[in-house]
Formats: structure tokens, C-alpha cells, sequence
């Protein structure tokens, strides 16, 4: 099988010239013209390139057929395909990893084209993220603007046995580093959900070092999730927790009831707007009349909402604000409905026809269905919405359509940054409350952005930056705090 052939260069033919080129300097020359363009060309010129360097190595020239590689690669993965040869590697809070592949291409049209084995790949990426990680471990302080950041001191397996043993827990802290080790009979581990890198292996155990910048201030749940021998997830749904993190620097836990003084009810709402009911989960405090018309909190993703309520639940039993939250659970995945409902009821611009709908029961039936049979106060200034990712920019959207309805908008880690269109007439702005986590990079950017933006505007506003990541923990602990503010006696921007 000749190399760069259609079923192993990802080319739909080879070059019409690639057996016709002349022999000596025509090679070389076309060689060295494909690398000018790789470098300094765009996706348009990849096709030349390509075409170039297989001419290149039809005539033997060395390092031809590993440029011709790599325009193939490039050409797969700017057209959305897998790269085949594995030429282009992508970088993840400094690491290094390949790019998407379709490891196909067998091994001995590899060698022909003069690029390694996907094993001798896989090893290459690995000695390179060690020596990163090594030279980051030599140089303290080092993240190079990342908010974490892989480390590595070559540790033994005894060495982190006794640790472990010492600490009674698998994650430990030194200054401004965290280790987890896992000691379970898998293939491969990435620590979910905040630090998604490949633990290393050292004798029976897989192990992960990260320096994360205040780290003495960080708050996060950990999981330790299976990765197959490709290094693939081998898991469908998100696992379990296995831990919680808290720094020795980190804001107290706020309280939580695990057994709930007030009452958790399940609903389903009615909706002329979906075309269907939706499932809506019901927070009432302890106490709760129909009569007493109660401050509110509408909540996107009310499938999660058991968590909340025991935060919800400790805050009223020790004398907090007492609130009713409505959470409508979210929409799924459907392929026959348009994919992501999720994201197209909760997104901005996402699909317009699904979001208005979506608005409609949020803000209209939702609303008139807790009004009519919870008892909940209709007051803009007693009326909440909060959520948390796409969730968040949800909130964010309700608030700016509909702030004469809502005086208050709690967004945790929104997916999506201000347009700077955005606006409200001059003191009609809801309160607003803003978190994110640092250890969220994406997340944290478009939520920051947020409120750089309404520092801008001179939108009164809160802004709370956690070290935390996209995860639940930082969500349910800002809730009781944020709810304290828009309904305690401390005024919403204390």
C-alpha cells in the first residue's frame, strides 16, 4: 500500500502530478515551498502544500512525507474531521495532548510517511507534558496566567502511600499545590469536575499534582473518572463525587439541613407556551401559608434543586430570609427536536422560536401557576430568578427583558458575555448578583465580563469571584448567601 494514498491520507485522491515530478532540486524546491506555506499561509493554501510535499516525497526527499502529514491533518481538522497522523497537538492548561484522531491509519503507512506510531505519539506528548510539569514544579509561583496548572517531582509510591496515610484523605495540600491519588484497578483517571487532566501512573497508583493559584482559598467536589486504555471516557454520565476539597483559607461552609424542616414538592406545570407540561420542583420553608406571600426565587434546572433547599432550609431555620423556590426542571437532549433544547430555551440568540416559547412559561405561566397555588409574592422587589451556567445567562436574559418583573437576577458562571447592547433605563436595572469560579477559566471570563460591563453602565451590582470550578458546590454555597442579601436585612450590594 502506497503512503498518502485516498484511504490513508485523508485526501480524496493523491496529487494528479504525485508520480510525475522530475528528479534532484524540483523535490527539494517543492519541499521547501509546501513549508513556506504551512507557516506562513492560511487553510486556503493547504491543498498547494499537500499537493507540493507529496511530490516532494515521491522523490524521496527527507521529512517530505511528514509535511505532507501534516497538511493533511490541518486540512481534516479545519474541514471538521479527526486528523490522521497525529502532527497536531492542542494545548489544555499546559499540557499538551492531540488534536482529534482516527486512529486508522496503520502503522506501516505511518513509517512510510516518516511520522511515529500512535504509541510512540502517545509517549512523545507524555515525556513533553512531564518535563513542562517538572520545570513548572522548579519554578515556584509559575502558572504562565493559567488559574492551574499541572506539576510534577517524579514522587514514589511509597512516598505518596504515607502521605495519604498521614492525611487520611486522597487529596492534600502543600502551599500552593493539591495531589490526588487513586488507588482503584483503572486504565486511566482524569479528577473531575474542575481538573480534567490525565492522572499518571506511578507503580498501583494514578496520580495527579496541580498548582492552583489560591489554592488555600479553594472550594470544589473531586471524582476520580475511568478512562479506557485509548484514554477515552469510560463513562456515559457524570460519576459520583468521591471528596470535597475545602482550604484551610476557604469561606466557611454555609449551614445545611440533611434532614429538611420545611417541604420539597413535585409538580407538573401546565404549559400552552411548550406544547407540554414541564416539571417544576418546589422548595417551601418552614412554616409556609399560602396567605403569607412569601419572596420568591424562579430557578432554571429544577431537577437539581435538592441541594438548594437544604441550604434554603438552614438559612430560614436560623433565622434567615424565609423563600420559596420554583425551580422548572430543564428541557433534554432530543436529536428529533433540534438537539440541545436545554441550551435553546436558555441562551439568548441560541434559537429564538424555543427561547420565546421558553420566556412565555418561565415568566408568564410559571409565575401565574406559583402566584395561584403557592401564595408567593408578586412583588418585583420580592421576585427572584437564578441560575447557574447556561442557567446563568438565562438569568441574566430574564433580567434584562423583564426587570420590571424581577427585582433581582442571581447569575453563577454564565456561559455567555455581554453583547454591549445590553442596557436598562436609567434606575430600572434589577439587583443584580454576579459569581463565578476561577477555576472555570471560560466561565469565569464571560461572567467577569458581565461585570466589567454594568461597572461600565454604573449598574449597581455584586461581584463575587470564588476559587472554585464549574461545579455544584460553588452554585449551592453562593445561593443562601446571595438570597440573604436580595431578602435579609443586609442591603443587596453589602
Amino acid at each position: 500500500m502506497a503512503a498518502g494514498t485516498g484511504a490513508g491520507s485523508g485526501r480524496e485522491s493523491e496529487p494528479e502530478d504525485a508520480g510525475e515530478a522530475t528528479t534532484g532540486p524540483v523535490g527539494a524546491a517543492a519541499l521547501a515551498e509546501a513549508r513556506k506555506i504551512l507557516e506562513h499561509g492560511g487553510p486556503g493554501g493547504l491543498d498547494r502544500a499537500a499537493d507540493l510535499a507529496w511530490q516532494a516525497h515521491g522523490e524521496g526527499v527527507e521529512g517530505a512525507g511528514a509535511t505532507f502529514a501534516t497538511c493533511a491533518d490541518r486540512l481534516a481538522l479545519y474541514s471538521g474531521r479527526p486528523q490522521r497522523f497525529g502532527t497536531v497537538t492542542l494545548e489544555h492548561q499546559g499540557d499538551l495532548r492531540l488534536a482529534p484522531m482516527d486512529p486508522t491509519i496503520p502503522d506501516e503507512v505511518r513509517a512510510q510517511l516518516g511520522v511515529p506510531s500512535l504509541r510512540q505519539l502517545g509517549q512523545q506528548v507524555d515525556e513533553a507534558n512531564r518535563e513542562r510539569a517538572r520545570t513548572r514544579a522548579a519554578t515556584p509561583g509559575e502558572l504562565d496566567g493559567m488559574p492551574f496548572a499541572r506539576v510534577w517531582r517524579d514522587p514514589t509510591a511509597a512516598e505518596l502511600r504515607a502521605r495519604w496515610s498521614a492525611e487520611g484523605q486522597p487529596v492534600w495540600c502543600d502551599g500552593d499545590e493539591l495531589t490526588f491519588v487513586c488507588d482503584r484497578p483503572l486504565a486511566g483517571a482524569i479528577v473531575g469536575p474542575v481538573f480534567e487532566l490525565p492522572m499518571w501512573r506511578v507503580e498501583d497508583l494514578l496520580v495527579l499534582s496541580v498548582r492552583v493559584v489560591e489554592a488555600s482559598r479553594a472550594v470544589f467536589t473531586y471524582g476520580f473518572w475511568p478512562l479506557d486504555e485509548r484514554g477515552a471516557p469510560a463513562f456515559t454520565s457524570r460519576p459520583d463525587p468521591d471528596g470535597r476539597w475545602r482550604g484551610p483559607a476557604a469561606p466557611p461552609p454555609p449551614p445545611t439541613n440533611d434532614v429538611l424542616v420545611g417541604t420539597v414538592l413535585e409538580h407538573a406545570v401546565e404549559s400552552e407556551a411548550l406544547g407540554e407540561p414541564r416539571r417544576v420542583s418546589v422548595y417551601l420553608p418552614p412554616g409556609h401559608a399560602r396567605d403569607e406571600r412569601l419572596p420568591v426565587v424562579y430557578a432554571t434546572d429544577g431537577q437539581f434543586l435538592a441541594p438548594y433547599a437544604r441550604r434554603l432550609d438552614a438559612l430560614a431555620s436560623g433565622g434567615g430570609p424565609r423563600v420559596v423556590l420554583v425551580g422548572a426542571h430543564a428541557a433534554g437532549f432530543d436529536p428529533s427536536r433540534g438537539g440541545n433544547l436545554r441550551g435553546m430555551e436558555y441562551i439568548l440568540g441560541f434559537d429564538a422560536r424555543r427561547f420565546d416559547a421558553h420566556q412565555r412559561f418561565f415568566v408568564d405561566e410559571l409565575a401565574r401557576w406559583a402566584e395561584a397555588e403557592l401564595g408567593v409574592s408578586a412583588e418585583p422587589s420580592e421576585r427572584a430568578v437564578f441560575g447557574t451556567s447556561d442557567g446563568g445567562a438565562h438569568a441574566l436574559a430574564v433580567g434584562l427583558l423583564h426587570g420590571e418583573r424581577f427585582g433581582h437576577v442571581i447569575a453563577c458562571s454564565s456561559g455567555v458575555p455581554p453583547s454591549g447592547a445590553e442596557g436598562w433605563p436609567e434606575g430600572q436595572a434589577p439587583r443584580l448578583q454576579l459569581c463565578a469560579g476561577m477555576l472555570e477559566p471560560p466561565f469565569f471570563a464571560a461572567t467577569y465580563s458581565w461585570h466589567q460591563y454594568l461597572t461600565e453602565l454604573g449598574v449597581e451590582h455584586r461581584w463575587t469571584a470564588r476559587v472554585s470550578g464549574h461545579d455544584m458546590i460553588q452554585w449551592v454555597e453562593e445561593l443562601p448567601a446571595a438570597v440573604g442579601r436580595a431578602f435579609g436585612a443586609q442591603a443587596p450590594g453589602g
